[in-house]
């Protein structure tokens, strides 16, 4: 029998740009999986997403895809895991989602900018300036980013994005959370600025079309990445060079790390459903998936997974410490 699987998206709304790179990564991994999906539009509306999880709860829907956003499955994950549902996670990292039947892959918010801060480190950059934007996915961002590198002996501290002068970032590292086009506005006014800070990130860094948007303005800048395009094939779906070559070919588009997350929770529900693995049976669960590593703690915190950091080096997306490792379809 066909595998039945719904989800809310943002379409429209916020998080449009997140939202229609998720769809299209569900959509690849539902087509290849002979998976029928449904998936609504929750335009960054809470009570919407709310009232279309509400509906598929009864019989009919076999795996439950959350939304993008942590607010969002802030707002979806008591109503469905309270139901004794799992919820499989791909769109909130913010690190106090975790809870029973919420299926997190991503790695959680305040690891962000652990490959920044180790930048900065071995740059002997002696001061951190962390902007943050409103919100408790920044504020979690921001706390781990002050904590990692205050355990390596940096001076933190953190300053609401609007309030950020030039002055404050000289001689620092400054490293930006907030929404995508708050992010891209910030780096684009720090670029005139008299001084530019020793060393400059952004959580939109990761994103190619944060590329697109500021063209040379985006030379250098750091972010975190929750996927990179490997030959390594996972245990569950295709190896993420494969998935980045096939999202390409579907949809002409440069496959971002947004859609991989969703497609990665797909072929993971797919698989738990195939299996008929009960909730504790996943929470012990340790595989791949396109993604990267799979393993949850014991209170449903992801533990197996790790971000990538990448800088921005003539138009394309490269690791840092590993400069030749441009992203496939950035060159």
């Amino acid at each position: 029998m066909t595998a039945t699987a719904a989800a809310t998206l943002s379409l429209t709304g916020p998080f449009a740009r997140q939202g229609r790179q998720a769809a299209a990564g569900l959509e690849l991994w539902a087509e290849e999986a002979g998976v029928r999906l449904t998936v609504v539009d929750d335009g960054g509306s809470r009570s919407a997403a709310r009232r279309a999880y509400a509906e598929w709860l009864h019989p009919g829907v076999d795996l439950l895809i959350g939304p993008y956003g942590s607010g969002l499955v802030r707002a979806v994950a008591p109503l469905v895991c309270g139901a004794g549902r799992l919820l499989w996670n791909h769109g909130g990292a913010a690190d106090d989602l975790a809870r029973p039947g919420l299926v997190s892959l991503p790695a959680p918010a305040s690891s962000y900018f652990e490959g920044a801060v180790r930048e900065a480190a071995t740059r002997r950059v002696d001061r951190l300036l962390l902007g943050q934007g409103a919100g408790p996915f920044a504020s979690t961002v921001a706390r781990g980013a002050v904590r990692c590198a205050s355990s390596r002996g940096i001076e933190a501290g953190t300053v609401m994005m609007g309030s950020l002068t030039a002055a404050d970032a000289v001689g620092a590292a400054l490293l930006v959370a907030g929404r995508f086009q708050e992010d891209v506005a910030m780096v684009r006014g720090v670029r005139g600025w008299p001084r530019a800070p020793a060393l400059l990130g952004a959580v939109a860094a990761g994103l190619p079309a944060f590329g697109e948007q500021l063209g040379p303005a985006a030379e250098g800048v750091l972010g975190p990445v929750q996927w990179w395009p490997t030959s390594r094939r996972p245990d569950i779906g295709p190896s993420g060079a494969d998935l980045a070559i096939r999202y390409r070919r579907r949809t002409g588009r440069t496959c971002s790390y947004v859609a991989v997350q969703a497609a990665a929770a797909g072929y993971l529900a797919h698989a738990a459903h195939r299996r008929s693995l009960a909730a504790e049976a996943v929470r012990q669960w340790t595989t791949s998936t396109p993604l990267g590593d799979f393993a949850l703690d014991g209170g449903w915190r992801q533990v197996g997974h790790r971000v990538w950091t990448i800088g921005w080096h003539q138009g394309r997306m490269v690791l840092v410490g590993q400069g030749s490792a441009g992203h496939p379809g950035l060159d």
